[in-house]
């Protein structure tokens, strides 16, 4: 039975995904700005305003919900000397993909060694605390991130006698982090479990249509075309008249207008643009397997588009983000959709690949960003606004793409970059002409 009492900011998707998450299992009611919830109920649990909470329970943890105006909750909740948890620091499996047996999962992952220790307090491991209060093989001690509420700390210790724990008192054990948005750089490398990162553990997560695709094109060259400024469509009809294996990313349906060229693969991983370009890829129907991450089909289920998993996870410099081993489980993001064609190119077996359309490149102006100015309904430039082309500024592409070299040196596969301008100098550049002399 859950020890310490809760209330969740937020009685929306993600508000009652962790609500079931956690079972209802110490949660008290729900905060709600809306006039038309406060006062009613979800599964029996009291929705109210924030000011009933400050009349009436005061000494609950506040579980802020809301990504959009975060920072103003969590300014109010410290004003009146709350102590509160954030949804951002949760597992991704929780308040997105809505995994009820997240804990037993997690346990699978936590070797018995005496004591586990958590790195973190927040929701996942204090709920990772009481699944364990019960049972004798396996004692669970948290080790509170710099800068945590000591408020917090005080309240749980209340409830949880002796279960706050220090890094030093860790030495040779485990140290399991339980978010991703601790940094790293100070933690101890020897033993350390990324206990947030599920790929893999999943059984949802895996789709039977990418797991037949493994090592279809084994040993085989294909080409990851982007759509920066540089590309040409006569490029696109070469590939087309040479029938190279070729995986496209997000607005390239731009392009089919002018060119009989399909791609074999499409992907798409933000879902800001995948509304805009859905209705014309369902329209042309010419490639035949258009994989779509979960994040992108929370409400969608039409059979033209493959889901597969995109595991969101922070990534920090020096560390670089994870690699898929299986693409039918799932990738991880990498700052930019090209890591993520890497990934489905190597699952796909092809022992070369080339970048072709991979500027790398922003314009403030957002006149030059893309092969086409109408790309995005919002992108057609501003001539009032500097139009100077600079590289884009993105540590996590770098440390992604800089990754995928040194995994393609491991695993027998090349990249190179065949685009015809590109600010992009992690992969050895190729003339594109010269690959079909």
């Amino acid at each position: 039975m859950m020890r310490v009492d809760f209330f969740i900011w937020g009685c929306g998707r993600r508000g009652k995904k962790i609500y079931q998450f956690m079972k209802g299992a110490g949660v008290r009611g729900f905060i709600d700005a809306n006039p038309n919830l406060q006062g009613t109920s979800h599964q029996g649990v009291p929705i109210i305003s924030f000011g009933t909470f400050l009349e009436n329970h005061r000494g609950c943890i506040v579980i802020v919900t809301p990504f959009m105006g975060a920072a103003e909750i969590e300014q109010r909740l410290r004003q009146h000397e709350i102590p509160y948890l954030s949804a951002r620091e949760l597992p991704q499996e929780i308040v997105l993909d809505g995994i009820e047996n997240l804990l037993d999962i997690a346990d699978k992952r936590i070797r018995r060694e005496g004591t586990a220790y958590l790195y973190g307090l927040n929701l996942f491991s204090i709920c990772l605390l009481n699944y364990y209060a019960d049972k004798p093989d396996c004692k669970v001690k948290i080790v509170p991130e710099s800068g945590v509420d000591h408020q917090l700390v005080r309240k749980l210790e209340r409830q949880y006698p002796t279960c706050i724990s220090s890094l030093a008192e860790v030495k040779e054990n485990r140290l399991y982090l339980t978010s991703d948005q601790y940094d790293p750089r100070g933690l101890p490398e020897k033993g350390r479990v990324n206990l947030y990162d599920f790929m893999g553990w999943i059984p949802e997560h895996q789709n039977p249509k990418i797991k037949a695709l493994k090592n279809i094109h084994k040993g085989k060259r294909c080409f990851i075309v982007g759509t920066g400024p540089s590309l040409r469509i006569e490029d696109l009809d070469k590939l087309a008249r040479f029938h190279e294996i070729c995986i496209s990313v997000s607005g390239i349906v731009r392009a089919y207008d002018s060119t009989q060229w399909r791609p074999d693969y499409y992907l798409c991983q933000y879902g800001y643009g995948f509304k805009e370009w859905k209705a014309a890829l369902l329209k042309d129907g010419g490639t035949k397997h258009m994989l779509i991450p979960d994040i992108c089909l929370e409400d969608e289920d039409n059979p033209a588009f493959v889901k597969f998993h995109l595991s969101v996870l922070n990534i920090w410099e020096p560390y670089p983000p994870g690699f898929s081993n299986d693409f039918s489980q799932g990738a991880y993001v990498g700052g930019d959709v090209i890591y993520t064609c890497i990934q489905l190119a190597a699952y796909l077996g092809c022992s070369e690949i080339y970048l072709y359309g991979v500027d790398h490149s922003y314009s403030a102006s957002k006149k030059y960003n893309h092969f086409r100015n109408d790309y995005l309904s919002d992108e057609r430039g501003d001539p009032t606004v500097n139009s100077e082309v600079v590289e884009r500024e993105s540590i996590d592409t770098k440390i992604s793409l800089a990754y995928a070299r040194e995994v393609g040196k491991e695993r027998g596969f090349s990249i190179y970059n065949a685009s015809r301008k590109t600010l992009l100098n992690v992969f050895e550049k190729i003339n594109f002409d010269l690959l079909f002399d």
